[in-house]
């Protein structure tokens, strides 16, 4: 996963960064790590709208991915950028709210917006 230089200038941009790229390599249980007990998690796009509570698994195992934006302020967080298999590309879109705005603050709610690459359809 490519990642923005300026992910390091602030703590929670690192960390949303870092977040993103486990979720979009499949590593659940570095997710759940970040994720509030009985947060939500909003799935947008592709058809699908879904509220969950847990980890949402990735649009597809990422071989590669890139990381285009992450902004934060606050206890919002948002990142957005793409990923990539087989030739087939999805890009995302997640608005994250933390419960609180410590570092070690975790994740309250998401909203994830997909939509695969309109061109391989």
């Amino acid at each position: 996963m490519t990642i923005p230089e300026d992910c390091g200038n602030s703590p929670r941009m690192a960390i949303v960064a870092d977040f993103v790229t486990a979720w979009a390599a499949g590593e659940a249980e570095t997710v759940r790590e970040w994720l509030r007990e009985g947060a939500g998690w909003e799935l947008v796009g592709d058809g699908q709208d879904a509220v969950i509570e847990g980890v949402v698994p990735p649009p597809f195992a990422a071989e590669r991915g890139e990381i285009l934006t992450v902004l934060s302020h606050g206890r919002l967080a948002a990142c957005d950028g793409y990923l990539v298999r087989g030739g087939q590309r999805v890009d995302f879109c997640h608005v994250l709210r933390f419960a609180g705005t410590t570092k070690t603050a975790r994740i309250r709610e998401i909203r994830t917006y997909l939509q695969p690459d309109a061109a391989q359809d």
